[in-house]
């Protein structure tokens, strides 16, 4: 039979080889990337999303920037911006300031959003709240949990689905801030948390979002490198630019300086 140099011959997650390249991939994660990521996400907090609100009794339009801030890709980021230029804004006005607790109005956003993706309208939802009030709302994004799949950070820090299944939308969302929060305890034994990442008013509302960003980009380098070959896996991006681009946050430049030996 026909092996691929390209594609390894592993047996399962169990494998022991997958085990050493999780621990080599948490191991190109320092606690200043998940600090750095955190300033980054709390200066574009200020940036995008502070103006972001009612005026006058009308909310003011989202920039595509704003929309890329809230999606991993370009693609869905013109998907909701073709959308909102055309349906009415008053959905969004409605998420961000109804009466209905907040559960509530992300399912209602999500059932009224028709023609929208249920996952890409879960994520602007979501990451409108978050963004605007991180300290009061979570995320809940295809990454963290996709119920259509079964996938996601959340069950592989879980270890199984149990908690995050749910009848409907505002249920879901609840799960999905209660797994949330109990994966800070996960990341605290995992030495990526700075002091002040745990005790600074500024930074720490968004701690939560980074360390998850980072632990599945852990996941799913650690995943890819078991499978491919050495030389594809060095065409992956650094760990640090993965988590930043699931938070819709540009990559920085990595640079790699040569040392004559």
């Amino acid at each position: 039979m026909w092996k691929s140099h390209i594609i390894k011959q592993k047996t399962g997650p169990d494998d022991i080889e997958f085990q050493a390249t999780l621990k080599d991939a948490f191991g190109q994660v320092a606690p200043a990337d998940v600090l750095a990521i955190v300033d980054e996400l709390t200066d574009r907090q200020t940036r995008l999303f502070s103006g972001l609100n009612l005026a006058y009794g009308e909310l003011l339009t989202p920039s595509f920037e704003v929309f890329s801030a809230v999606t991993h890709s370009k693609a869905n980021a013109r998907v909701l911006a073709s959308y909102f230029a055309q349906s009415n804004k008053n959905l969004l006005g409605d998420l961000l300031v109804g009466e209905a607790p907040t559960s509530q109005r992300v399912e209602t956003f999500v059932k009224l959003a028709a023609g929208l993706d249920t996952r890409l309208a879960l994520e602007l939802a979501t990451g409108l709240l978050h963004n605007i009030a991180p300290q009061e709302h979570w995320l809940w994004t295809r990454w963290l949990w996709d119920p259509t799949t079964g996938t996601g950070i959340l069950p592989l820090l879980a270890g199984s689905t149990h908690n995050l299944l749910s009848e409907n939308l505002a249920a879901g969302y609840a799960r999905v801030g209660a797994v949330s929060a109990l994966s800070l305890k996960f990341g605290t034994g995992t030495g990526l948390f700075s002091t002040s990442l745990v005790y600074d008013e500024r930074l720490s509302p968004f701690t939560v979002s980074a360390f998850l960003a980072c632990a599945y980009s852990v996941y799913m380098y650690g995943a890819t490198s078991w499978r491919l070959s050495r030389e594809f896996t060095r065409l992956l991006p650094a760990l640090p630019n993965m988590a930043r681009k699931l938070l819709g946050l540009p990559k920085i430049k990595v640079v790699q300086s040569l040392v004559n030996g």
